[in-house]
């Protein structure tokens, strides 16, 4: 059967003559289908690790040329959603498969739900691609025009998914461009929505060079884009040139070593490596890294207990922090009308007076759904399924983010674990914050991409705000990354740090005084150019 073959005939649009016959209007759904998802799967590799745009742009033009094959189908609005549905299914699933691997580390109790939680994730968020083809389809055209219908639907769309139903920016276009490099620093002026946007457009123009018949103006949108292309490569050179080479000790600012200790998820929920995981950490603070620094930083969950509860812990602790600030994730509880309330917290600890004093508290305020409490909860209660990371109850979230206190820094923008994926988090902390603190537990994905997309993804906060980032991660990536998203000061794998001095800021960019407004802006101009070149077609 072909998508159109049993359904009641629709207006069939302007023939669109490409030469690639294979993605055309008359095929079975599951080659169109199978067809997409393969593309989806090819466009992973613009993103971390690999960076590698032009597999990306090859994905994106098989995708508008697959909308052109809808258009010319009977039943154009199904086979747009299937088509469109199935590049984001095969997107997501190459670029998330990586999420099973938490579901291994309690293997005993959630194993048996990972071939659901990999495919169900991709599934679910093909649909906001589904409807943005569908969308597209509503005023698609034979001509040049398309490829604004295209970015703007799809662009949209990449915001609702960010948004809706507590969100998920993971992997939007804007990544492909790898961060700390020249197109990259556009997200200070656009932010990651507007520069995924023009992205697409930018990387679906080469359409036009494919479909035979078109007029001669469409080579005018290839004109366009490569001049697009070009200011925005030229604008991230010379902001790079501006700033100079880089160099670990330059300036004033105290000195930082973020690290972790090197185990596994499952090796930390392991009882029988608890000793050793607290000696590891001790024996961290007295490595020359950390003896020279002002900061040290340990990731979220750095160690297997509360804390806050452990006084032998916190006095080993005391005994070898001297003047040091230590930094380092935990989950927290406090009595709530006698009840026990979690929450997964970022603790600042220093010596004062020769006792080890709680200097502030972050506790985190954006959860993650299914990780640190169930969505829908009597529901997957009664089906006898629990979150990943539960005590007696689940993870509460803590107040609206604002800014964190250390001694001897300037204030921190703190965000825990993917927290730090989230463009425009923490909007009190702009013009007050210095710096971004992140801590992490990247061990639950294992050794695959996320690790590598997770930290991407981090150094371009670093760029849409402006202000440098410190970051530590259990089994990632542990850095000192500079204003411009360029890593100062790297570790990756085993015990031990990134050491560098806490570089400086230029103050807020235009991203974060002004938000979204440009994204908004780019989205109308694009649309109301789009409706009226339609028209006049």
């Amino acid at each position: 059967m072909t998508e159109a073959a049993g359904t009641l005939p629709q207006e069939v649009g302007p023939e669109i003559r490409h030469p690639i016959t294979i993605l055309g209007s008359n095929k079975p759904a599951w080659l169109s289908g199978l067809s997409a998802m393969l593309l989806g799967a090819l466009a992973v590799l613009g993103h971390a690790p690999f960076h590698f745009w032009p597999a990306f742009a090859v994905s994106i033009c098989g995708l508008v040329i697959l909308l052109d094959g809808a258009y010319q189908n009977k039943n154009r609005l199904r086979s747009a959603f299937w088509r469109s549905w199935s590049w984001g299914f095969g997107y997501f699933l190459a670029g998330m498969f990586w999420v099973g691997n938490a579901f291994l580390v309690d293997a005993e109790k959630f194993a048996i739900l990972m071939p659901f939680a990999v495919t169900a994730l991709p599934a679910a968020m093909g649909v906001y691609w589904g409807l943005a083809g569908l969308a597209a389809m509503f005023i698609w055209g034979a001509g040049a025009v398309r490829l604004m219908t295209f970015a703007v639907c799809f662009g949209v769309s990449e915001f609702v998914r960010s948004h809706l139903f507590t969100g998920l920016p993971w992997n939007l276009p804007a990544y492909i461009w790898k961060p700390g490099e020249a197109i990259s620093q556009v997200a200070g002026l656009i932010g990651p929505y507007g520069l995924s946007f023009l992205t697409l457009w930018v990387l679906a123009t080469p359409v036009v060079l494919l479909a035979k018949g078109e007029p001669r103006k469409p080579p005018m949108t290839l004109i366009a884009a490569g001049i697009l292309a070009c200011a925005s490569f030229a604008y991230g050179f010379f902001q790079l040139r501006a700033a100079g080479p880089i160099s670990p000790m330059a300036g004033n600012g105290p000195i930082i070593a973020a690290g972790q200790a090197g185990f596994s998820q499952k090796d930390v929920w392991d009882p029988a490596n608890t000793i050793e995981i607290v000696e590891t950490y001790l024996g961290l603070l007295e490595t020359p890294e950390a003896q020279k620094a002002d900061i040290v930083v340990w990731p979220e969950g750095a160690f297997p207990f509360l804390l806050l509860e452990e006084s032998f812990v916190l006095d080993q602790i005391q005994a070898r922090l001297g003047a040091r600030t230590l930094a380092v994730g935990s989950i927290r509880r406090d009595l709530l009308a006698g009840q026990p309330v979690y929450t997964n917290s970022l603790l600042v600890f220093d010596v004062e007076q020769g006792g080890l004093t709680t200097r502030s508290v972050y506790d985190k305020h954006h959860l993650v759904p299914f990780g640190e409490y169930l969505p829908l909860r009597p529901l997957f209660k009664a089906l006898g399924i629990a979150s990943l990371v539960s005590y007696d109850g689940e993870m509460s979230p803590g107040p609206e983010p604002t800014t964190l206190s250390l001694p001897k820094a300037p204030l921190a923008d703190a965000r825990i674990c993917y927290e730090i994926v989230f463009p425009s988090f923490n909007k009190q902390a702009t013009g007050k914050a210095a710096w971004i603190l992140n801590v992490s537990i990247d061990a639950w994905y294992g050794d695959l991409l996320g690790p590598d997309q997770h930290y991407a993804q981090a150094r371009y906060r670093a760029i849409e705000t402006g202000l440098p980032l410190v970051r530590s991660a259990s089994g990632g990536w542990s850095a000192i990354v500079d204003r411009l998203g360029r890593p100062v000061s790297e570790h990756r794998a085993g015990a031990g740090y990134a050491t560098a001095r806490l570089p400086s800021t230029a103050g807020p960019t235009l991203y974060a005084r002004f938000g979204e407004l440009s994204f908004g802006f780019l989205i109308l101009g694009f649309s109301l150019m789009a409706v009226w070149r339609h028209k006049r077609h």
